[in-house]
């Protein structure tokens, strides 16, 4: 076989793997999108009692919630992405394609999301008729920088990844045929 058979034999859906692609959804969707929604909701619902604004805006769904629901938002290609990943198991060839470009989506969503990792924010109170505003702003450049080379490594992971799980995705075949023909079997036997 060449490596274009190969690569065409993997990318086939009978080699994929349904279970994986909806565990990989659910977990990129929990992380990306349920859990920013989730502390932005508790945290929002903490501070709407106080008159403290955030993000240069009295109303809390104002600034915040933009900054939110556009990470949310361009999270989704993320979401979308996992799907074939999941699908496609480890020793893959249809699988690189997928890390690589999810690692550089991932990589360039962190960036735009942390701006660039340095956030500020406004918040004003009126405190006994005395209105006053601080500007808060934190410089997170070093985490963001690991981070995105943490990202960049994940290509090269993927790689890696195929190498070393080759042999059990083609163990992981032989299992998933043997245990087809065998329901094959028994359906044209009249027993299953």
């Amino acid at each position: 076989m060449t490596l274009i058979d190969d690569i065409r034999f993997d990318l086939s859906p009978r080699n994929g793997w349904i279970t994986g692609a909806g565990i990989y959804f659910f977990v990129v969707l929990t992380v990306f999108v349920i859990i920013p929604y989730m502390v932005y909701s508790f945290a929002a619902d903490g501070l709407a009692a106080t008159d403290i604004s955030l993000f240069g805006s009295s109303d809390l769904r104002g600034g915040a919630w933009t900054w939110v629901s556009n990470m949310m938002k361009y999270a989704i290609p993320l979401v979308l992405l996992a799907i074939p990943i999941g699908f496609y198991r480890a020793g893959s060839y249809a699988r690189i394609p997928f890390k690589i470009v999810f690692s550089l989506y991932l990589g360039s969503w962190l960036w735009v999301s942390s701006h660039g990792g340095v956030f500020s924010a406004a918040a004003g109170a009126d405190i006994g008729g005395i209105a006053s505003t601080i500007t808060l702003g934190l410089d997170m450049r070093y985490v963001v920088y690991v981070t995105l080379m943490i990202c960049f490594a994940m290509m090269f992971i993927a790689i890696a990844e195929f190498g070393g799980n080759r042999q059990k995705y083609f163990e992981w075949l032989e299992k998933k045929k043997d245990t087809m023909s065998r329901r094959k079997a028994r359906r044209l036997s009249g027993k299953g």
